[in-house]
């Protein structure tokens, strides 16, 4: 008897994504080093908000509340590189969809919801979030840090009277992170735009010495983002002039660009975008591909991850939840399979080799959150250069930020941190070779 494929299947996507995900560059790529300009102010607020979520709450006799503090800082990862006026939006609503996700799994756990039913909501969770993320294009982190607040709100086995004292706790630490990443409007309101202009300045420059267009198409891309930037300053009394002057740079970058790929340019350009509301961003953004097949290999991952991490008996299921969601953020099979590796690889490392000495010390309440904030901070500025190096940092800090909260045995987390990650990250790949937009086959 032989199998036959349903007639809406076809191997097709199977062997291109197959063949990506197994290009010899992978290993390549995942060592390789990324350049990139503005990294250093993004860490800073991020360490400033986790410092202050952290020790404010210990200050006043309530250590126990640091760490749902530290994790409603994590609002501060988000929008680093948008306009004030658009960063103020979002980080309010990521806020509170992140002390939203704290609140809601612990009252699940604190119900006695069953675990599957608990990671199958995480999973839809993420799915959600990177749907939102990919229609408003709000770009990294996506929704990782999203399980990761999901899972401290499963953690430690509260009960119903812990519900609202980390809810607040998480609220306090969000506050904390907008006020700290909102700051620089003050004295300057226009660093977002002007870093916008510097970057597509600089790949302007790599393109006209390159001379080919991948270059060129990253050029224009980074050019498109400055001008959407710009439409949003434009707009604000306070930003306008410098705006303007903004804009005209990015005109002649623009002339220079298409001057070397050999485009006529028109007599009168074109001005700056129209600012767009969230809502008409939404509206925009739905139209475009990928955001649904992208939240269903989430969905699909997420699944398969905190499936076979419950069968096998590895504590934390949500860390392989969040391996898997981070992987399926990549942009391609190729950028998954990087990311796979790096995830693993890194996650292991940062692991074994730095948190479980760490942790085997028992630094005191005060060491530990020294070096959570250090940490993050180092993380911030690595990360968009080698993400896989990242992890060797993020590992120890999410480790060390989870002691905070509750006592733990080092060999126990640290090893299931590092087989949660890589079985969610063998999901993530997994998914990314089997789901896809099926075509049908032709007689």
């Amino acid at each position: 008897m032989s199998l036959s494929l349903p007639r809406s299947f076809t191997p097709a996507p199977v062997r291109a994504a197959a063949r990506e995900v197994l290009h010899h560059d992978v290993v390549r790529d995942s060592v390789r080093f990324a350049r990139l300009r503005g990294t250093v102010a993004p860490a800073l607020r991020v360490g400033l908000a986790s410092g202050l979520a952290i020790a404010l709450p210990a200050l006043v006799g309530h250590r126990e509340a640091s760490a749902f503090a530290a994790l409603g800082a994590l609002t501060s990862l988000y929008c680093r590189d948008d306009p004030y006026r658009r960063r103020a939006t979002l980080l309010t609503a990521v806020a509170g969809v992140l002390v939203g996700s704290i609140a809601v799994f612990s009252l699940i756990t604190a119900l006695g919801v069953p675990d599957a039913a608990a990671f199958a909501l995480m999973a839809a969770l993420a799915a959600a979030a990177t749907a939102l993320v990919m229609v408003l294009r709000m770009g990294a982190p996506g929704a990782t840090i999203l399980i990761f607040c999901a899972g401290g709100g499963m953690a430690v086995a509260p009960g119903l009277s812990d519900v609202l004292p980390r809810t607040l706790a998480g609220a306090s630490g969000a506050l904390l992170a907008w006020v700290v990443c909102m700051a620089g409007a003050v004295v300057r309101p226009t660093a977002p735009a002007r870093l916008a202009v510097r970057r597509a300045a600089d790949a302007v420059r790599v393109a006209l010495r390159a001379g080919d267009a991948h270059t060129r198409a990253v050029a224009a891309n980074l050019l498109d983002g400055a001008r959407r930037t710009l439409a949003d300053d434009a707009t604000w009394a306070r930003a306008r002039p410098d705006a303007l002057v903004l804009a005209e740079n990015v005109r002649l970058l623009q002339g220079a660009l298409d001057e070397a790929a050999g485009v006529e340019r028109p007599s009168v350009d074109a001005p700056l975008p129209d600012r767009l509301s969230l809502l008409d961003q939404l509206r925009s953004g739905a139209s475009r591909p990928g955001w649904r097949l992208a939240a269903a290999r989430v969905l699909i991952g997420g699944l398969t991850a905190s499936a076979v991490a419950s069968g096998l008996g590895v504590g934390h299921t949500a860390w392989a939840v969040m391996g898997s969601t981070a992987v399926l953020q990549g942009a391609s099979a190729r950028h998954a399979a990087v990311r796979a590796v790096q995830r693993a690889a890194g996650t292991a490392a940062g692991a074994l080799l730095l948190a479980y000495p760490l942790l085997s010390a028992h630094p005191g309440f005060w060491p530990t959150a020294a070096i959570v904030v250090v940490l993050t901070v180092a993380t911030e500025v690595v990360v968009g250069r080698n993400y896989g190096v990242a992890q060797m940092t993020i590992a120890p800090m999410a480790l060390l930020m989870t002691t905070l909260g509750q006592a733990a045995d080092p060999a126990t987390l640290a090893r299931d941190r590092a087989l949660d990650t890589a079985l969610g990250a063998a999901a993530g790949l997994l998914t990314v070779l089997l789901v896809h937009r099926y075509g049908r086959r032709r007689a």
